[in-house]
């Protein structure tokens, strides 16, 4: 349980987006002209939960508006290859742009990578358009092996399909600021934890302190279950985070606990897993 300042409450409830990345750009755009468009073949923008965007708080939607297929390339590496061939390789600097492109994160290596017999890491990439011009790997592997530094590694490029998808994104501004949605945050899921035995006033200043870590006593069984009495941050059978306050100062309060454990004032029913060996 930690103290829901409103920075941390916020934080809580939302993601951030880095300033160099795509889905900056992409939320740009939406914030300026109402929406944006942008492909790929996975979601550009994760609109599960809402966004903080120049001080801002926004909820993001998606609509797909068109689908088309697209060549890519499953990308493996391995990075301790037996007998390496270097009359079969090139040096790292002198690949194109758009095959560096292609292997940023697997050549050079990032931190330790792991090597065992055979292929270690891969991916998957689909190049820009008419990218592969240019390119010594795609549509035809010229060299086997790249040079980077003192290693040699081998590569392999094999050539797949994916369906490249077009959204059309759009923006609400749910705050205008932390503060603005910290109150938001609070009006709508803090309650009040109180009327509590000793044994589970124990257990609640545990996890204040530091942490609550135990078996799940019968104390511990109806504090979870007065949690999953009121809406949380985030929940399900087995673990959630609520904002409870207790003793005049709010909490984020994160918890794991067995799936048999009913919000209070609510019997188990059939589809209640009472078996539950969690």
């Amino acid at each position: 349980m930690q103290e829901a300042t409103s920075d941390r409450l916020a934080d809580e409830a939302s993601r951030s987006v880095s300033s160099e990345s795509d889905d900056y750009r992409i939320l740009q755009n939406a914030v300026e002209n109402g929406s944006a468009t942008a492909s790929g073949t996975t979601p550009p923008i994760d609109v599960d939960e809402p966004v903080r965007f120049q001080g801002g708080y926004y909820d993001v939607s998606a609509t797909e508006t068109a689908r088309r297929e697209r060549t890519s390339y499953d990308i493996r590496v391995d990075y301790n290859p037996d007998s390496p061939d270097t009359a079969d390789s090139i040096a790292y600097a002198d690949l194109p742009e758009e095959d560096r492109n292609a292997l940023e994160g697997l050549i050079p290596p990032r931190d330790d990578p792991p090597q065992h017999d055979g292929f270690d890491m891969g991916t998957r990439y689909v190049y820009p358009e008419n990218a592969t011009e240019s390119s010594v790997l795609v549509p035809t592997q010229q060299y086997e092996y790249i040079r980077y530094k003192e290693s040699t590694y081998r590569v392999q490029f094999e050539r797949g399909t994916v369906d490249e998808i077009t959204y059309q994104y759009a923006v609400t501004e749910i705050a205008p600021s932390t503060e603005a949605y910290a109150e938001q945050l609070r009006s709508t899921y803090q309650f009040t934890l109180s009327g509590l035995s000793s044994a589970e006033r124990e257990i609640v200043e545990e996890a204040i302190e530091g942490g609550y870590f135990d078996g799940a006593s019968d104390a511990f069984r109806s504090v979870i279950s007065r949690l999953r009495a009121h809406p949380g941050l985030e929940t399900s059978d087995s673990y959630g985070t609520w904002l409870p306050e207790y003793e005049g100062t709010a909490y984020i309060t994160y918890a794991e606990f067995p799936s048999d454990v009913t919000p209070a004032g609510r019997e188990p029913d059939a589809d209640d897993n009472v078996n539950s060996s969690n």
